[in-house]
């Protein structure tokens, strides 16, 4: 009995040293990346946007590098927000908009897609006029495109097949409109960075505020993690949460805790965490500060 209690007991320290040991990280390959947005395909490659570079890089599975995957400057664009990689359609899904902190230039105010195996470029399509930011993107199981538009309060809809992007809702309550993911039943959540709030909405675009269980901070990039929970990156938090969504209720489980994310992306049961480093952005005592260099790396989602 004994040998069994040691044999246990070393199994749990060993197991507990696994779990705290330094996750792996993807070296993003430039200088003032601040990778704003991340996704994943089905087989674990990892494609990340540049904001300040408007480059889209790419990790194969597996490894250490990410590297220029599609240099959006060749086609005018600065900077890149939310990226969306959809296999069944062979499309990855870009945001193309202006430099943060310069002037408005509408006309880089698009969505791109791509081919997601070769990079080619596919479509475009710009924002509907007024006031608009594609920020970032989820599809729904018929195919059709969801845009959170950050600055117009409004979820934007391209409809598969379609040629021109149509307000999907819209409400003052989706000021500052940001991360965006479908839960299983259809409903779509959306976060919003500037008020920190959650909304559901459903098929047929109606929209009911989410209480969460804690206060949101800096709410940014999310991905949907099966059934009817969502990933979600607060920068403002510095976390990774979980979210839960039952009725008007939103149950937040930290997976980890980070100043700096701005999305996250999950492969089979590992969490990837995007730190775009966006307090170096943000925060006076850090503006101007060199950030670094720029990153992705993996935790365990924990469940």
């Amino acid at each position: 009995m004994l040998k069994l209690l040691v044999g246990a007991t070393a199994a749990l320290a060993l197991g507990g040293a696994a779990f705290a040991a330094a996750p792996t990280t993807v070296m993003i390959d430039g200088q003032k990346v601040f990778n704003e947005s991340m996704t994943a395909t089905k087989g674990g490659d990892l494609i990340i946007g540049g904001s300040g570079t408007g480059a889209i890089y790419r990790a194969k599975a597996g490894a250490a590098k990410a590297t220029v995957w599609i240099d959006g400057t060749k086609m005018g664009v600065k900077s890149f927000l939310g990226v969306f990689a959809h296999d069944a359609s062979n499309t990855l899904y870009a945001c193309s908009v202006s430099p943060f902190g310069g002037p408005p230039e509408p006309a880089l105010n698009k969505l791109l897609t791509f081919n997601l195996k070769t990079g080619a470029p596919k479509g475009s399509y710009p924002m509907p006029a007024g006031p608009a930011l594609c920020n970032d993107v989820a599809l729904n199981k018929a195919g059709d495109v969801f845009i959170a538009d950050t600055v117009g309060a409004k979820v934007l809809k391209l409809k598969k097949g379609g040629t021109a992007i149509e307000t999907f809702a819209a409400s003052k309550d989706l000021a500052g409109a940001d991360g965006i993911a479908f839960l299983d039943n259809g409903d779509l959540i959306v976060n919003t960075v500037t008020t920190g709030r959650l909304f559901k909405i459903n098929p047929a675009g109606a929209i009911t505020e989410l209480t969460p269980s804690m206060k949101l901070g800096g709410a940014d990039g999310m991905r949907s993690s099966g059934g009817n929970r969502f990933l979600m990156a607060e920068s403002g938090a510095a976390r990774i949460t979980e979210v839960t969504v039952n009725g008007d209720k939103a149950e937040m489980r930290v997976v980890h805790s980070d100043p700096g994310v701005t999305g996250v992306a999950l492969v089979g049961k590992t969490v990837w965490v995007n730190n775009g480093k966006v307090n170096y952005m943000m925060d006076p005592k850090l503006k101007g500060q060199d950030p670094g260099q720029f990153s992705v790396y993996s935790v365990p989602l924990g469940r």
